[in-house]
């Protein structure tokens, strides 16, 4: 079985509302708690987008495998400022959820309506890693199709809307479902290992 990727994004948070403007009747209604919840939905759409991929409310098809290194801390720390400072009336209940990695790539499942396997791990770059998984999950038969990526804390020192995090996915398919339905292919992962994407 040949892998093919049909659909890439590389968005840092300084571009997240000029691409949701692109996304906008693709995207469920949605009120965004925090800016990494955004920059994770639109770059999984702006990636799907890219490769033609149609969603189905309740696709089952479709995985969601991201990883995310140190950004995660920054909701974290924003969540225990607020309770240190003010006690139980400063911990924000709608930010707590935000302080599990996996609340974003649930998002992304709720934006676009898609039911397959879901996955969050710590990783140290921003696309290998998960690619890798992704792809054994497609050959393992647990998704047909995957988006597959990171979200990075690119430079602490920077604000949200100077770029300070940046988001990558791709989709990952068989080569044969990316013909049919007339995809564009940027690449092509063989037995295992990843070009340059």
């Amino acid at each position: 079985m040949k892998l093919v990727i049909t659909g890439k994004s590389f968005i840092s948070s300084a571009q997240a509302d000029e691409a949701m403007e692109t996304l906008a009747d693709r995207v469920k209604q949605m009120r965004f708690v925090h800016d990494l919840e955004k920059l994770a939905v639109v770059a999984a759409g702006c990636a799907m987008l890219g490769s033609g991929l149609e969603c189905h409310h309740g696709d089952s098809d479709i995985g969601i495998y991201m990883g995310i290194d140190d950004a995660i801390e920054d909701i974290k720390d924003e969540y225990f400022t607020g309770a240190l400072a003010d006690g139980l009336w400063g911990a924000s209940p709608l930010l707590f959820p935000f302080t599990s990695p996996n609340t974003l790539a649930a998002q992304i499942s709720i934006a676009f309506g898609l039911r397959g396997e879901g996955l969050v791990m710590p990783v140290k770059s921003l696309c290998p890693d998960m690619i890798k998984y992704s792809a054994g999950s497609i050959e393992g038969g647990y998704a047909k199709k995957a988006i597959s990526g990171a979200i990075s804390l690119t430079d602490r020192s920077l604000s949200i809307d100077a770029g300070r995090y940046s988001a990558g996915f791709v989709i990952i398919e068989k080569e044969a479902d990316a013909v049919r339905r007339g995809a564009k292919i940027y690449n092509t992962l063989k037995a295992g290992n990843i070009e340059d994407i």
